[in-house]
């Protein structure tokens, strides 16, 4: 695997996102379809009384104003390759009112670790410079539309590149009552994009340009150069005046203090184009986090007053040589980010580390401080909102773990399909650990459709509560338990196959609320129905989670509900990565027990595997 294969498209290949063209519309499902397959993911969370009241519900409203909204629904999706993508967008996120960090953003820990690159004090600049270089040569590609599509099933299957536009020149502007997204980035075939970065540290922006006058990408040596130059700056001058704090107030609040900014003077709102439209944006974190745990921690509540929250994505470097990046999820998906965390990764791997003493012969590169204008009011709300990002600091609380006994390779030998298995193991461990089951939301990716995202995929199915109950019945025999989580793993592959042809139940039903809310009817009382909720539906599932893919890369995104689980992780040959998130005010969960009731999971069914596999000998 080398990122010549992986990234770069050679002459005779299309540009990168005319490939988007070719992709099918996103389909719409039967609401019949629909509603049977919502009536089979409740039947696990109710009891007689419950599902015939639930199906009373469905009934009503799939004959009743179901139908009018379908009806709408299916009108709009015949003239749109995609129904879904700008309500996605307005009121899966943008209505939202919660600050973005800690509660929306993603973020993931950045390995050098793994290519036995030293995550020390004394590399960190270098290593920073490095990972900023090859950072820009990713901008680049998209840049000039010759990165490869991410695709499947040899490349047969292309996924969309939509998403990659707004990885960089883009931010979420808040508004009072919702935001939206402003995208600066253009291809060359598009016309002149931004080319300058944004660089911070200690409440100071300062900005450099990535390109030379000739085009050419700037170099690891220039780049080193500003980072010294900052670096300096801000360790032996004043501290800043923490502008960017107000970017992770509540989202109508930093709208208010926004206004007020672009009012005080045009300077500011001059400096404010520059801060939101850069291409690249790269934070010092004065932390020092001793392993990927603390990472992960700090990349969402670290500095604050350094971290304009409303960027599409952030590379923070740590104070003693680690590394991180956030994104902001209404921009694009958790595939975007691992794509380019292993950009870097193989970069890093692949390209010998720079001369050094190159930079020597730099002539004095051009960086500006960007300021803004201030009153009194703004000041205050400055202090104000550090104080708030001081009292919700540890909010989410995230864990890293790494599962050593085995991998993918095992549990293929076995015939079962690797996020299957961990699916059904990881409720299996929620139900050991709180005697209940849970609602769980598992990603289905739907790229392979024109500008399609995610699907949820319902994954406590029948199968699985079947699997539950006899898994912890100490009368159970081994092969009982085998049996039955063989069973429930095998359907899961199968449901989750299902719900990336399209054939889900919350996105349809999703954009049938929509529908309602844009024609100002009433919500239908079908989405108060009691079963709807503790379904999960609505974004009430306990467990919310996703797998990565198959490299060492995990993120994390915060738990849907306060008592609840976000579950991120990625299986490589020997290990599984898992990334898990809590909140600090809930009397319930807890991630770090979790992760061993998972871990003790995953041994239990080995042993029950290999014993059954032994029998057979």
């Amino acid at each position: 695997m080398d990122r010549a294969s992986i990234y770069f498209m050679d002459e005779t290949q299309r540009n990168t996102y005319d490939y988007d063209e070719d992709l099918p519309p996103l389909p719409l499902p039967d609401l019949r379809d629909t509603m049977e397959r919502y009536y089979e993911s409740i039947k696990p969370f109710g009891n007689d009384e419950e599902l015939a009241n639930a199906r009373k519900a469905i009934a009503e409203f799939e004959n009743g104003i179901g139908a009018q909204l379908h009806a709408k629904l299916k009108d709009r999706a015949s003239k749109m390759k995609n129904w879904l993508d700008k309500w996605w967008d307005d009121y899966a996120y943008h209505l939202l009112r919660l600050p973005l960090n800690p509660y929306i953003v993603m973020a993931m820990p950045i390995k050098l670790e793994v290519l036995n690159i030293p995550e020390t004090p004394e590399c960190a600049l270098k290593n920073f410079a490095r990972i900023t270089y090859h950072t820009i040569e990713f901008w680049d590609l998209l840049h000039k539309a010759t990165i490869k599509p991410l695709s499947s099933n040899g490349g047969k299957i292309k996924y969309s590149s939509a998403l990659y536009k707004r990885f960089f020149s883009t931010s979420r502007i808040p508004g009072e009552e919702i935001d939206h997204i402003e995208k600066h980035f253009k291809t060359v075939t598009e016309g002149p994009t931004p080319t300058h970065a944004l660089i911070s540290g200690k409440g100071r922006l300062f900005m450099f340009d990535c390109l030379h006058k000739d085009g050419s990408l700037i170099t690891p040596q220039e780049i080193l150069v500003v980072m010294q130059r900052v670096r300096s700056t801000i360790d032996y001058e004043p501290m800043g005046d923490c502008v960017p704090v107000l970017t992770h107030d509540d989202r109508t609040g930093w709208a208010k203090n926004r206004t007020r900014l672009l009012e005080l003077s045009p300077h500011n709102k001059d400096t404010l184009k520059w801060v939101e439209s850069s291409s690249i944006v790269v934070v010092f974190d004065e932390n020092e986090p001793k392993d990927y745990a603390e990472i992960s921690q700090y990349a969402i509540n670290g500095d604050y007053h350094s971290k304009w929250g409303d960027r599409s994505s952030t590379l923070i470097g740590y104070k003693n040589g680690k590394f991180a990046c956030v994104g902001e999820h209404s921009c694009y998906d958790g595939t975007v980010s691992v794509s380019y965390a292993m950009f870097i990764q193989l970069s890093l791997y692949e390209v010998p580390e720079p001369d050094w003493s190159e930079q020597e012969k730099i002539s004095i590169f051009g960086i500006t401080e960007l300021l803004f204008d201030l009153d009194g009011t703004l000041k205050s709300e400055i202090e104000r909102v550090k104080q708030d990002c001081e009292d919700r600091r540890t909010d989410v609380l995230v864990t890293h773990e790494v599962f050593h006994d085995y991998g993918k390779d095992y549990i293929k030998s076995c015939k079962l399909h690797p996020d299957s298995f961990v699916q059904v193991l990881m409720q299996l461990a929620y139900c050991e650990m709180h005697n209940e089951i849970a609602p769980v939301y598992e990603t289905a990716l739907m790229r392979h459709f024109y500008k399609g995202r995610t699907e949820t995929l319902r994954s406590c199915t029948s199968e699985v509560f079947k699997f539950l109950q006899i898994a912890r019945n100490k009368e159970s025999s081994a092969a009982a338990i085998v049996d039955a989580f063989r069973k429930a793993v095998n359907h899961h592959n199968h449901m989750m196959n299902e719900a990336r042809k399209g054939h889900g139940v919350d996105r349809h039903l999703f954009g049938l609320w929509c529908i309602a809310y844009e024609n100002k009817m009433d919500i239908p009382d079908f989405f108060s129905e009691p079963m709807y909720t503790k379904s999960g539906g609505g974004g009430n599932f306990v467990l919310s989670t996703s797998t990565l893919g198959y490299s060492v890369n995990v993120g994390y995104v915060a738990p849907m509900v306060l008592d609840g689980y976000g579950i991120f992780y990625t299986i490589t040959s020997e290990c599984i990565f898992l990334q898990s998130t809590s909140f600090r005010n809930s009397m319930k969960t807890s991630g770090h027990k979790f992760n061993q009731h998972f871990m003790d999971a995953f041994r239990r069914m080995k042993n029950l595997l290999d014993e059954c596999a032994d029998s057979k000998l």
